[in-house]
């Protein structure tokens, strides 16, 4: 073999190997992740109405969470007040945050969800596990002050990650309080899984 046919085979050998490398680092690190595929509904639509909600709960009216820390260009934001003195929540948010591809979404909650909820306690009452969610967390904690107790429901549906939030007046976290949020929570899972058309099946529930 000519010397010049071994050394331009050798060439496109170690050029093989250098794209082969690349793609593998790019798929590792998420750029060849398939994109999220095109959706009919927007991320508002999938936020909570008053028919989710309990009796003497009141929506405040949607917007977009600018400023908020999982924002992006494809997020909405309600939120809702407590007018029922019978109750102990006080009120609280739901959000929906959409991100370009399954990948991302998980990255995110992984590295940047998780990380906020860390200051969330686990609270034993909390028995709900949703089986079309990928993952999610559950906590309260003390708000500055000891004003309220903040409890907090996280969990990422493919590209979205949905939060839903809720004030409780401070020494109130009980079984009865933890019951009305996962009754929302429930709702909200229900309403995910309708729209991604997703059944318990299908995650191994």
């Amino acid at each position: 073999m000519h010397i010049n046919e071994l050394f331009c085979g050798w060439e496109w050998w170690t050029l093989g190997v250098i794209a082969l490398t690349i793609a593998l680092l790019l798929t590792a690190c998420g750029f060849l992740e398939p994109r999220a595929p095109e959706r009919t509904f927007t991320p508002g639509e999938l936020l909570i109405d008053q028919g989710i909600l309990p009796r003497g709960w009141k929506l405040t009216g949607p917007s977009f969470p600018a400023g908020d820390t999982l924002c992006t260009r494809e997020s909405a934001w309600i939120g809702y007040t407590v007018t029922d003195e019978q109750r102990s929540i006080r009120g609280g948010t739901h959000s929906v945050y959409r991100h370009q591809s399954v990948w991302i979404a998980h990255r995110t909650f992984d590295r940047v969800y998780l990380a906020m909820a860390r200051s969330l306690d686990p609270v034993s009452e909390w028995k709900y596990q949703s089986q079309i969610a990928e993952q999610s967390h559950f906590g309260c904690d003390n708000t500055g002050g000891g004003v309220d107790v903040y409890c907090e429901w996280g969990g990422q549906y493919e590209e979205y990650i949905v939060v839903f939030g809720a004030r409780v007046a401070p020494g109130e976290v009980s079984s009865a309080s933890i019951e009305q949020i996962e009754e929302v929570v429930k709702a909200i899972d229900e309403r995910m899984a309708e729209y991604l058309e997703k059944s318990s099946e299908e995650t191994g529930g």
